[in-house]
């Protein structure tokens, strides 16, 4: 049996709904335009994967968040990548020219998609 991914996409504004496909595994999406400072640590607290376009994720952030494992960044928001080695979260990166195609969040979810499946198969 395998585990409930919980993912949350903390400014998804870039994208509209007809943008991003259903990840092809079992799954609770949270999905907000924005998220302010005051909202990251309660909107992420549950979470195994954030998505972020712009909203920063700094060290203190991720010393809050014990369920994560993997962070995606789909635009210039700032994460501290030296906490995430720490804790072991891994962090992505959508390049540039992955979002400036036709189906940007198609990649996003092709993406998720192969993390969860990795982590799944290592047994994480």
């Amino acid at each position: 049996m395998s585990v409930k991914e919980r993912v949350v996409f903390l400014d998804s504004a870039a994208f509209t709904a007809d943008d991003l496909p259903i990840p092809g595994f079992e799954h609770n999406w949270s999905g907000y335009p924005e998220t302010e400072p005051a909202d990251l640590v309660p909107r992420l607290f549950w979470s195994t994967t954030a998505i972020t376009h712009a909203t920063p994720i700094d060290a203190d952030a991720i010393g809050q968040l014990h369920k994560l494992v993997r962070i995606i960044v789909t635009g210039p928001a700032v994460v501290d990548t030296d906490a995430c080695a720490a804790r072991g979260i891994a962090v992505r990166r959508l390049a540039a020219h992955e979002t400036a195609g036709e189906m940007p969040g198609r990649m996003l979810i092709d993406l998720l998609e192969a993390l969860v499946d990795d982590a799944r198969r290592q047994g994480t």
